[in-house]
């Protein structure tokens, strides 16, 4: 029978574990974020693809038909990238779901043997966290469906613009189909709506999908633990900051555009610099 202390040791080496799985989880989205920047990249018809074809159609029919190999066997790379992203978060989640009942197990066990004189023998815990770590996984899958309808994927190939099963009805939601898929940037998309400045720190609402900057929506929200969404038209009227969580990719997206900002400006200032040294 394993001591007292023994099993204390065990129980806060799960909490230990289990305080670590935003750490872990969040890793894995900054990866899956990056991939979809590099989606975003290599959109069919997005800026890349037409530069390039603008270049080589004409002149080089060769070379063009090669790049579209290459962008092809690219966009492959993204998805598998994303399928191994969507997996490492499943094993994250159902590692944790494991040392959480393996934790449970063990306390109850403990208790058991408080309540008892007689000894029994001490339960594998290796083996039973990993077969709880196999069920919860299978489990996992199970709820998430064909893996091309995880939203992670799906949100892959609609920044290749690349049709999926959630956005190939025939139904009322074109509009915002199309939304999804507009290569032009805007500066006013890396904006807080509610600020009006570029979002240094940007947060997703998960019920309506609108994005704030984590000052801007902590502001708005005050001392009030439920307000409407403060994007004119949402339908969402149960913003809570439970529903808010960090958005790596918009993040990415902005540190992007205020890169290419600035490299604008001191272009711009470059010329003129050259203008005047000129006159």
């Amino acid at each position: 029978m394993p001591s007292s202390r023994t099993i204390n040791s065990t129980v806060h080496g799960a909490d230990r574990l289990i305080a670590k799985k935003a750490e872990f989880t969040k890793h894995i989205k900054v990866l899956d974020a990056r991939t979809k920047i590099c989606a975003d990249t290599l959109a069919h018809n997005g800026n890349l693809e037409s530069a390039v074809r603008v270049a080589l159609e004409q002149d080089d029919v060769g070379a063009w038909q090669d790049f579209e190999i290459f962008l092809r066997d690219q966009r492959d790379k993204v998805k598998n990238m994303t399928e191994s992203h969507i997996h490492m978060n499943q094993k994250v989640e159902a590692f944790m779901g494991a040392v959480k009942e393996v934790k449970q197990q063990i306390l109850q066990q403990e208790q058991q043997q408080q309540e008892q004189s007689d000894d029994k023998d001490p339960l594998d815990y290796e083996v039973i966290l990993q077969t709880k770590m196999e069920l919860l996984k299978q489990q996992l899958e199970d709820a998430s469906g064909p893996i091309e309808n995880h939203p992670w994927m799906v949100k892959t190939k609609q920044n290749m613009r690349e049709a999926t099963a959630t956005n190939n009805n025939d139904d009322d939601d074109d509009d915002d189909v199309q939304v999804e898929f507009t290569n032009n940037e805007s500066s006013v998309e890396y904006k807080c709506p509610i600020t009006g400045q570029f979002m240094e720190n940007p947060v997703r609402n998960t019920v309506c999908g609108h994005v704030y900057d984590y000052s801007g929506i902590k502001f708005y929200m005050g001392s009030r633990r439920v307000r409407q969404c403060p994007v004119p038209g949402c339908a969402n009227r149960q913003v809570t900051m439970s529903q808010i969580e960090h958005d790596e990719e918009m993040q990415l997206k902005v540190k992007r555009f205020l890169k290419r900002m600035e490299q604008v400006r001191q272009q711009r200032m470059s010329q003129t610099q050259d203008i005047d040294d000129f006159e």
